[in-house]
Formats: C-alpha cells, structure tokens, sequence
C-alpha cells in the first residue's frame, strides 16, 4: 500500500506541475501524460482489489473501488473538455487518497 501511496503522490505532483502552468504551451502533452499516469495508477488498483490483493477490510475495499472508478470518471471529464477546476478535483481525489493509504498504513 505504501507503494501505492506514493505513486499516488508523484501523479498528483504532475498533475498540480500541469495545473500551476495551465497557459503553458505545452499543458495539452502535459496534461494527457499526467491523465495517463492518473488511469494506470487507479486501474492498477482495480486490478489489484479485483485479485484480493490488498489486505484491506470488506468495506475499505469497497470504498476504495467506489473511489476508482469516480476517479476514472474524473480523468475522462479532464479528457473531454479539459479545466483547471475538473484538474483540481482529480488532484484533491488523488491526495486525499495517498494520503489516507499512509494514515491507515501507520495505524495497521
């Protein structure tokens, strides 16, 4: 899970360098490989639920899919008709999760 946490950390790291030069000339690459990073990393967990191989209680599991897949949602928003506002949420849905990983990770 720590693993996890902090891939989380590096997408939301690239995805804030995207939003803080959101006028960049090249924000439109930028912005696809930091949604690219985004996907792998929230599929990956999928996978990873999908094959039981996260030690993690029935309903954080459950949680923790519910969260994937609005962040997959998230991630095509960004795609279709890119904003900082939409970018903003992903970030904070991103952090947020790396964030509570690291908390439940300490207190197991």
């Amino acid at each position: 899970m720590m693993g996890e946490a902090a891939r989380l950390d590096d997408i939301a790291a690239q995805l804030m360098a995207v939003q803080r030069l959101w006028n960049d000339p090249s924000r439109e690459s930028e912005l696809a490989a930091a949604l690219e990073a985004s996907r792998g990393a929230w599929h990956a967990i999928q996978a990873a639920l999908a094959e039981g191989m996260l030690a993690l209680p029935p309903d954080v599991q459950h949680n923790l899919l519910i969260l994937s897949v609005y962040a997959d949602s998230k991630i095509s928003a960004c795609e279709s008709i890119p904003s900082a506002d939409t970018l903003a949420s992903l970030i904070a849905l991103t952090r947020t999760l790396a964030g509570s990983l690291k908390e439940w990770q300490v207190a197991a």
